[in-house]
């Protein structure tokens, strides 16, 4: 009697973890990019209570004095750092307004996410970019039918 495997059982082997590699690696990936974008909520999240801190502690006004630099970078040294997304980056307010958009961008320029800050409050984090339709459901966010914009609303 011979031992081993016929060259029909191997090639057999080799198909089905090739479907079950072709499977799990999209899966793989996906989960990869969402604890990717942790770091990014993170610090958006720091960058808003950061904010939100200054407001209420400047009668309820969003002012830019100190925090970030002319391009609108936060200044704290040492506050977020970012390895696969850009740091924050707090839009110039205007004069009187009540809502503050802070962004950070993927690495590679995928996808934007968006702190939109409203009367001191971390309102929600919007998802945009050109692989937006790919990437934000990945990473938690829902597709508002309203503006057709992926959302993660913190209101709740």
């Amino acid at each position: 009697m011979k031992k081993g495997f016929t060259l029909i059982e191997l090639l057999i082997v080799i198909v089905v973890v090739g479907v079950l590699v072709t499977i799990a690696l999209p899966k793989y990936q996906a989960s990869l990019e969402r604890g990717r974008s942790m770091e990014a909520i993170s610090n958006l999240k720091a960058a808003s209570d950061l904010i939100n801190t200054h407001y209420v502690m400047n009668d309820n006004n969003y002012v830019r004095t100190d925090l970030v630099n002319s391009n609108g970078y936060f200044l704290t040294d040492g506050f977020i750092k970012g390895k696969f997304f850009s740091n924050p980056v707090w839009a110039v307010p205007e004069a009187g307004s009540t809502t503050q958009q802070i962004s950070v961008t993927r690495v590679g320029g995928d996808y934007v996410l968006t702190a939109i800050n409203q009367n001191g409050e971390l309102r929600m984090i919007t998802c945009t970019g050109s692989e937006a339709s790919d990437r934000c459901p990945e990473i938690g966010m829902e597709l508002d039918p309203l503006d057709e914009t992926y959302k993660m609303d913190l209101r709740n």
